[in-house]
């Protein structure tokens, strides 16, 4: 696992939402700024606009990078017989930050006429971090019952992440209990191996 994984895996809840925070109210403070500047969203052009799309797939970058460190390490201490395929998940994890950055020039254009042709792809987006919620939260509750599982056993951290400032909150602890266990597990696995 690498530096960054191990880092977020190991940060309390209040860490994450700090680091989360920081980066959501720079972006936030940035819109409002440019808002009331420009008047309108179809305002933003040029340089702004491109900011603001890079500040926003920035934001979007690090709620998909906690959700892809705690997804993988869920992943991997699941039973052989739980673990979810990935391939699915790489792709949900990657496509809204390139739909962001690709997209952000479309969106503030005035006028609807690229609407039909960039609605797919929006829906597409949105399906991919519904797709993240659901690997992430179904993965814990792979890794703390040992079981397979339904919606019903996975639902309320699926919801919690969805609503994510409260979901820090409740989910990284649990996030923080797995990683010091799997941790002791091997840290004792290799201490009787000596």
């Amino acid at each position: 696992m690498n530096k960054v994984a191990t880092f977020i895996l190991r940060a309390k809840h209040w860490q994450i939402f700090l680091m989360l925070g920081v980066v959501l109210v720079f972006v936030e403070s940035f819109s409002i700024h440019a808002l009331t500047v420009n008047e309108s969203p179809s305002g933003l052009i040029g340089t702004p606009a491109l900011l603001y799309g890079a500040m926003t797939a920035l934001g979007m970058a690090f709620v998909l990078l906690w959700l892809w460190a705690i997804g993988s390490f869920l992943n991997s201490i699941a039973q052989p017989r739980l673990v979810q395929r990935t391939a699915l998940w790489t792709f949900a994890l990657i496509y809204p930050v390139l739909y962001l950055l690709l997209a952000a020039p479309f969106f503030i254009t005035p006028g609807l006429k690229y609407f039909e042709i960039i609605l797919p792809f929006h829906f597409l987006a949105f399906f991919c971090v519904i797709y993240d919620l659901r690997f992430v939260s179904k993965g814990l509750a792979l890794a703390e019952n040992g079981r397979s599982v339904t919606f019903y056993d996975y639902a309320g951290p699926f919801f919690l992440i969805w609503f994510l400032p409260i979901g820090i909150w409740l989910v990284q602890p649990r996030i923080n209990r797995l990683y010091a266990e799997r941790s002791g597990a091997l840290g004792s696995a290799a201490a009787t191996n000596i």
